[in-house]
């Protein structure tokens, strides 16, 4: 299952690569084919969504601290180095800390419908984070996962709750 979920990763960015017309893939042919497939994996994500949910919550986590790390030191801890400026880890750190606690809700709730479609842009959003090194698809995506949460039923008592102290029914 490991191996499976790598080639999974791969595969998604690697379409985000295509789509993106980034490296050799510049050709219309290749952006239609990695729309094409990453469609296929999106529908795969979201029929499976219950399977891996909580497991992506690992990956945050993961990320976060190396980018707390990288935020200290000015570069990051991987070998080969990249040293940037540290408000651009600052960014990062804070967009992921943003999209972990959005995603901590499905720890304990599963998703609905429209919940489940916000959760299966947040992969895809990262994967073209890492395409164009930017941090701007993570805030999308966690703006978009914020908003299927409150259009959720859910969501919307808890915001009223917490705005003005109204009890949901």
């Amino acid at each position: 299952m490991v191996l499976l979920t790598l080639a999974f990763i791969f595969l998604v960015l690697d379409c985000s690569f295509y789509l993106a017309g980034r490296g050799a893939y510049t050709q219309p042919v290749h952006r239609i084919l990695g729309a094409c497939v990453l469609l296929a994996t999106s529908i795969v994500m979201f029929v499976t969504v219950r399977h891996w949910v909580k497991w992506f919550i690992g990956i945050l986590g993961y990320a976060i601290l190396k980018f707390a790390i990288s935020l200290i030191l000015g570069f990051t801890p991987s070998v080969p180095s990249i040293i940037r400026p540290r408000l651009i880890f600052f960014e990062y750190l804070v967009s992921l800390v943003i999209v972990a606690a959005l995603w901590m809700r499905y720890m304990t709730h599963v998703p609905n419908k429209l919940e489940t479609a916000g959760i299966v842009g947040m992969p895809v959003a990262l994967s073209f984070s890492i395409v164009w090194d930017s941090s701007l698809p993570i805030f999308v995506g966690a703006a978009v996962l914020g908003m299927t949460q409150l259009a959720s039923g859910s969501g919307t008592f808890r915001l009223r709750r917490l705005l003005w102290g109204q009890k949901s029914n």
